[in-house]
């Protein structure tokens, strides 16, 4: 007998509901789940982007559940509703396009360190094995010159 492998997304559809009407979701999209799903992957390769440089973004993304940081969810869901509108409409829908501007700033104030969030895990920063002379501090000197005077 096959096993059947589940993967657990870290956003589905049916949790855009807080953020949008599935009925219109499904209109907008023709009633094709991959196409949300693919926006999903999409939304979170985005956040990923910028989320690289200070946090954890397996930890992040790996989450399922109750377990995800709420934060970053509804970021992505309001990033995820934006592309919606936007695969369908060059017509932008107000309140969508005001939360997706919302959700683009804090990612690039997380980007720029200028707001840390520090609920989020941090990146671990592995040490990089060097020869002596690479790194924070180079030791050995100038050539020494000898002066009469």
């Amino acid at each position: 007998m096959k096993e059947e492998v589940i993967s657990m997304a870290f956003l589905t559809k049916d949790e855009l509901n807080t953020v949008g009407d599935l009925n219109l979701i499904d209109l907008l999209t023709d009633v094709n789940d991959e196409i949300v799903t693919e926006i999903i992957d999409e939304s979170i390769d985005k956040m990923k982007g910028y989320l690289s440089r200070f946090y954890d973004i397996d930890t992040i993304f790996n989450a399922t559940g109750d377990t995800r940081k709420k934060s970053i969810v509804k970021r992505l869901k309001d990033i995820v509703i934006y592309e919606i509108y936007e695969r369908h409409t060059r017509e932008t829908n107000a309140v969508a396009g005001r939360r997706y501007s919302e959700a683009i700033d804090w990612l690039e104030k997380s980007y720029t360190g200028e707001l840390g969030d520090r609920t989020l895990p941090p990146k671990v920063e592995e040490p990089e094995e060097s020869e002596g002379t690479a790194g924070d501090f180079r030791f050995g000197g100038d050539v020494q010159y000898q002066s009469n005077f």
